[in-house]
This record gives structure tokens, C-alpha cells and sequence, in this order.
């Protein structure tokens, strides 16, 4: 009840400040943490628990929970400086939760709240049920598509997406020798990082690491697309044998048979969820986006094959690497790897980008996910508002923490000024 009165108190606030301000947007939109640090800064891992909502108008992320606001710096901070009318709100839902909210998938809706990183998210903390825009690490699928047909397609026909930024994921460590001091320089090997997340490798020493500690494997307990570019990289080097351990998923327990762990698997929500966890728990080693753990103050990582993500070169695509109008159409059976499918002719308008899959593997750094932005082809509340937001982040002036690159693209450029209505 607070939390709704407090909700029509902000609108109420948008409808009187429209007298003055009658080309202003507040763009809502939310999903996958990995951008996280890029898009909104890092204001949200400086509260307790961390903010999933950093917004600059009047929502609440929920009566009792932690909001906070975008970094100025930031790209949605620069957005609002060079459009003074505008602004924009971000919930860090986590990838699935965040395009389910979009699609319209059953139940879910961008009026319920965003919440913090002390429970699960709801929504976006909207003040109506669709949102502006949404961002996903890991693209859409052949079920999402069913899911839009079924849910939000009657009221905005088709659906944009267009790829925006590359991140390196890195793997943070807490670890310590046996007379309890810290151990912060690791490098594993390829089939050192197997054997952890495999199960094969229980104690620190079973991979040449100097600690009797107990491996404690970390995972994203929502749906995310940190798991599903982890789970293609296990996927790709780690299976062998007629039916692959890993298979590519956004959910880590779709991917792997948590059993294999043995009890000793640790599951969290989001980005600052899995650095939280592995910070407060000794052995522990989990997967997050390398901007959130470099801003954690001496949080350890481990490198991968001698790659250190803070010098992992730049993460490259090439035109040919942007698929149109293909989404993901499940996985081999064979190699547990991602397949992409067409789209049916209703939805095939060059309106939805992906980069394809085999590219994540493709970087010097081993371990690379790519951010998508989503909206709608038609019936937008500012089409022209949100244009300018994804042109901002695609190919902004705005500079981005260590670890992200944007995906430059002509064809990206072209999707956001004609599709999006």
C-alpha cells in the first residue's frame, strides 16, 4: 500500500512538471547487471545491500529497500546532460527476468518493484506495466519470441534489438594460504577452470593452487547472460564424452547438474550477488562482469591462460559477425554450443540483430559476453527519445570503464533510426 501511494505520488510529480516540460521523457527500462557499471556507474555497489534501481525521478525501488542514482559520468548520466528533457531509470533484473518484463511473459510486468540486491527483483518499478527499453546479455530466443506473441506483440507489433556493448567476464577469487593470508595472484589454465566448475577439482591444491581451502563454486542463481557466455565458454572447452557436462544456458542449473559440487556450490543474484557472496565465503571462485569486480576494493581474480581482462585487448566484430533477423533456436545435443534460427516471416523485418554466438570465443581474452538493447517497432511513448538513448549507448562520445567496448556497426545504427516507431 506505502509503495503504491508513493508511486502515485510520483506520477502525480510527472504530470504537473508536464505543464513546464512538455517534450520530457523519463525512459524506464531494466535487465542484465553486466552493464551495469557502464550504463548507471558504480553509485549502486556503494549502498547496503547494493541498489538494483538507479533512477533520477520519483520511483521507488520498493518501500524499504535501497535506490540510488546514476553517476553523472556515466553513459545514462551523459544521456540526461545532453538532453536535458529526458531522463532515464535502470533495474538490474537480471538478463531473463529483464526481457520477460519486455515480452510480456506471464505475470511479469515493469509496475512491480525493482527492489535491491537483498531479494529478488519483481520488476522495473514502473509507473505503467510496459517499459521503454530493456538490455540482455544474451539474445533473444525462439522462446522469447512465443513469449512476445503471447504477451505484449497486440499492442507493439514487432521487436528491436540491436547489440551495444562487449564486456569480459572474469572469474573473482577469495582465497587463502594455509596460515590465512590472502592469496590475490591466480592464473588457471583453461582445464584448470574445467575442473573447478566441472567438480573435479575440490581443494585449491588439485589445481596448483598453495591452500588446503575448500573450492566453493559461485553461480548465478537467476537467469543471466554472465551464465549463458560462461556456460558456452565451458561448454566449448570443457565437455567431452557423448553427452556434454555443459550446455549453454542463461539459468546455471539448466547448464550443469549442480549435484556434480557436492554441496559445495553457492548460488546468487546478479552481478554484485555473486561478489558479495564470494567476498564473505573463504575457497570461493565465481563468474561476474570485470567492471563490477574491479570497482570492489580488493577483490581478487584469477587469470585465465596467463589473460588478464584488465589488458584484454580489444573484443572485436566484424560486420559479418551481426546476424539479422536470426535469434537463438536452442543447443547441439552433441556440444552443448548455442544454434541460431531464423525468424518467421511475421517477425522478419530487420528489426533484430544479434552477434553471432561463436564470437564470443573469438576475443584474446577467452571469456566475453555481448549486451543487447531491446525495445518495441511501434506504439513507443518517445521513439525519438529512445533513439537518442540507444544511439548514445552504441556510438556515444562517452567514455567506458575498463573491460566494455561498444559494437560499432552501420547496420546497428541503421536498425535504431528506422525501426523504432
Amino acid at each position: 500500500m506505502i509503495n503504491a501511494m508513493l508511486k502515485k505520488a510520483a506520477m502525480i510529480a510527472i504530470i504537473v512538471s508536464a505543464a513546464s516540460a512538455v517534450s520530457a521523457t523519463d525512459l524506464m527500462g531494466g535487465g542484465a547487471s553486466l552493464p551495469g557499471v557502464a550504463y548507471v556507474g558504480d553509485n549502486f555497489a556503494n549502498t547496503t545491500p547494493p541498489s538494483r534501481l538507479s533512477t533520477n525521478i520519483a520511483l521507488s525501488a520498493g518501500f524499504g529497500y535501497m535506490q540510488t542514482t546514476p553517476n553523472m559520468d556515466s553513459i545514462f548520466g551523459i544521456f540526461e546532460q545532453n538532453n536535458p528533457n529526458h531522463t532515464v531509470s535502470y533495474c538490474q533484473t537480471g538478463t531473463s527476468l529483464g526481457k520477460q518484463i519486455l515480452l510480456g511473459g506471464s505475470g511479469r510486468s515493469a509496475y512491480d518493484d525493482c527492489r535491491d540486491y537483498g531479494a529478488s527483483s519483481a520488476g522495473f518499478s514502473g509507473l505503467v506495466a510496459l517499459p521503454d527499453f530493456a538490455s540482455a546479455s544474451a539474445p533473444l530466443s525462439a522462446d522469447d519470441i512465443v513469449s512476445f506473441q503471447n504477451g505484449n506483440q497486440m499492442e507493439r507489433t514487432n521487436l528491436v534489438q540491436v547489440p551495444a556493448l562487449g564486456v569480459f567476464l572474469t572469474l573473482p577469487i577469495n582465497i587463502q594460504d594455509d596460515w590465512g593470508y590472502p592469496i590475490s595472484y591466480v592464473d588457471l589454465t583453461t582445464e584448470d577452470v574445467c575442473a573447478i566448475f566441472d567438480g573435479n577439482a575440490r581443494v585449491w591444491t588439485d589445481v596448483g593452487v598453495p591452500s588446503s581451502d575448500q573450492i566453493q563454486v559461485v553461480y548465478r542463481s537467476d537467469g543471466s547472460g554472465a551464465t549463458f557466455a560462461f556456460t558456452q565458454f565451458l561448454a566449448a572447452y570443457c565437455n567431452s564424452g557423448l553427452i556434454p557436462t555443459f550446455t549453454t544456458e542463461e539459468l546455471y542449473s539448466d547448464a550443469v547438474s549442480l549435484s556434480i559440487y557436492g554441496g559445495r556450490e553457492l548460488g546468487a543474484a546478479g552481478d554484485m550477488g555473486v561478489i558479495n557472496t564470494v567476498k564473505n565465503t573463504v575457497g570461493a571462485i565465481g563468474y561476474a562482469g570485470y567492471p563490477s569486480v574491479a570497482a570492489e576494493p580488493g577483490l581478487a581474480y584469477a587469470l585465465v591462460d596467463g589473460h588478464d581482462p584488465a589488458n584484454g585487448g580489444f573484443i572485436n566484430v566484424d560486420s559479418n559477425d551481426i546476424l539479422i533477423d536470426q535469434v537463438l533456436g536452442g543447443v547441439d545435443d552433441r556440444t552443448g554450443l548455442p544454434l541460431s534460427t531464423w525468424l518467421e516471416t511475421s517477425l522478419g523485418d530487420g528489426c533484430l540483430a544479434m552477434v553471432d554466438p561463436e564470437v564470443q570465443l573469438q576475443q584474446v581474452y577467452p571469456i566475453v559476453a555481448f549486451i543487447n538493447l531491446l525495445t518495441y517497432t511501434d506504439n513507443n511513448s518517445d521513439p525519438a527519445a529512445i533513439q537518442a538513448l540507444f544511439n548514445e549507448v552504441t556510438a556515444g562520445s562517452s567514455s567506458l570503464p575498463e573491460g566494455y567496448a561498444r559494437v560499432p556497426s552501420i547496420v546497428v545504427a541503421n536498425i535504431i533510426d528506422n525501426c523504432i516507431n
